[in-house]
C-alpha cells in the first residue's frame, strides 16, 4: 500500500498518518544534522556507540527503564543473540516495536533492518491501521498483533525473538512516542558479520 493510500485509509487514521508524516520531514533533517554534529562530542567522551544511542539510554533520554517490554511501545536496547555464530548478521542495538511474548523473550520489529525511509512509511501503516492514543502521549503505544503485522510486507524481514536472558547493558530503554520519528531517522543499528547495505538489501528482497 502507497502512501498517497495511507492518507486516504479513513479520516483518523490519515491525520495520524499527516501527523506522523510532519514529524518524520520536520525532524529527519534535524536528526541527520544534529547527528553530524554529535559525532565529534561522542568521540571526544570516549562513549562505546553512537551519540543517539547515548542519548536515549541516557536517564533523561528515556521514559522508562523495565526490565521486560510492553506490547506495542518502542525500545532501544544492547543485544547478544544466543545463535550469533550461526547468524548471517544482527545488530547489536535493536530499535524494536513488541507485538507478543514468546518463553523466555518476545518477538519484536526491529526497524533497523529497513532503511530510514522505509522505516517511515513502514511505522505510517502501523500507526494509521492500529494506533491507540496520540502521538503526543509520551506514553503511547501502538496495538500490535502478528497478523497484523505481516499485512505489511516491509515488516517480515524485521520480525525478530530476542531472549530476556541476553538483553545487555541496563535493560530497555522505552522511546516516548513524540520522539519515535527523531529516534526512527538516527542511524543507531550496529550490525554485525555485514553492512548495513548488505542488510538493507537483503530486506528488500523479502518483500
Amino acid at each position: 500500500m502507497a502512501l498517497g493510500a495511507v492518507l486516504k485509509a479513513g479520516a483518523r487514521g490519515a491525520k495520524l498518518a499527516r501527523n506522523f508524516t510532519k514529524q518524520i520531514k520536520a525532524r529527519a533533517g534535524k536528526a541527520k544534522q544534529w547527528f553530524k554534529d554529535s559525532v565529534k562530542v561522542a568521540q571526544k567522551i570516549a562513549m562505546p556507540g553512537a551519540y543517539g544511542r547515548k542519548q536515549y539510554m541516557h536517564p533523561e533520554g528515556h521514559i522508562d527503564n523495565p526490565s521486560t517490554p510492553d506490547i506495542g511501545g518502542f525500545y532501544l536496547y544492547q543485544y547478544d543473540p544466543k545463535w550469533k555464530d550461526k547468524l548471517p548478521w544482527y545488530d547489536i542495538y535493536p530499535l524494536v516495536f513488541p507485538f507478543d511474548y514468546a518463553a523466555g523473550g518476545f518477538y519484536g520489529i526491529n526497524v533497523h533492518y529497513l532503511p530510514p525511509n522505509a522505516r517511515a512509511d513502514l511505522m505510517l501503516r502501523l500507526l494509521e491501521a492500529h494506533a491507540d492514543g496520540a502521538l503526543s502521549n509520551k506514553r503511547f503505544k501502538m496495538k500490535l498483533s502478528y497478523n497484523i503485522i505481516t499485512k505489511f510486507k516491509p515488516a517480515i524481514p524485521c520480525i525478530k525473538r530476542y531472549l530476556y536472558g541476553h538483553v545487555r547493558g541496563k535493560g530497555f530503554y522505552q522511546i516516548p512516542a513524540d520522539d519515535w520519528s527523531y529516534a526512527a531517522a538516527l542511524p543507531m543499528q550496529k550490525f554485525k558479520k555485514a553492512s548495513q547495505s548488505k542488510v538493507w538489501k537483503w530486506s528488500a528482497s523479502q518483500y
